[in-house]
């Protein structure tokens, strides 16, 4: 009718968050019915990489570690709002490079702290690693990105919001995690806030 507002649509991009959204929801739902058995086949380790597991650097990404609702609600919007103000190609660029180099970085820094203390990093060489968290912390580094390198102009509050918030958003998600999983989160932060200023030149 005239007048009205127009609809907003999904983009193809937002269609695939949804879509990924749906299939962490059934393989973390299947987790909790099958037991520890498909956790462990799905997650990676720095051993389990090491011994040429690589595939579990991708499927590692298909469960939500902890209270499952808050993170996918998190992601949903925190993705969609990427997505909006930066493009779905760098969105789906920042989450792919922060949640697969990401984790590879943090697992090359435990290799060569275990070669000097191999019996004192036997837990985090062997522990399960999985969860959704580098992807939305990819979608954290792309708002601040946008914030920080100004790709797009922005009402003040907004500006502010971007600019402190997910930094705010991160450093409470380190608070409340352990194992490799804080050091994970600031690299995949950090790799999309770059990948932002990469793609603004």
């Amino acid at each position: 009718m005239n007048g009205s507002r127009p609809v907003i649509r999904p983009s193809p991009a937002e269609w695939a968050l949804f879509a990924y959204l749906v299939i962490v929801s059934a393989v973390t739902i299947s987790s909790h019915l099958s037991g520890p058995s498909l956790v462990r086949a799905l997650s990676s380790s720095p051993n389990g990489v090491a011994a040429a597991r690589w595939w579990q650097l991708i499927t590692s990404g298909l469960l939500a570690q902890g209270p499952p609702v808050p993170q996918l609600l998190a992601l949903a919007v925190l993705g969609v709002a990427a997505i909006r103000l930066a493009g779905g190609r760098l969105f789906w660029s920042a989450a792919v490079l922060a949640h697969i180099l990401g984790t590879l970085l943090v697992y090359v820094g435990v290799w060569i702290a275990a070669a000097a203390s191999p019996s004192g990093l036997a837990m985090l060489l062997r522990g399960a690693d999985f969860g959704v968290s580098l992807v939305w912390c990819a979608a954290l580094g792309v708002l601040a990105g946008v914030a920080w390198w100004q790709t797009r102009p922005l009402p003040h509050w907004a500006w502010r919001l971007l600019a402190a918030g997910p930094c705010v958003a991160l450093l409470g998600a380190a608070l409340f995690t352990d194992g490799l999983a804080p050091y994970e989160h600031v690299v995949a932060f950090a790799l999309a806030v770059g990948l932002v200023y990469v793609a603004r030149h």
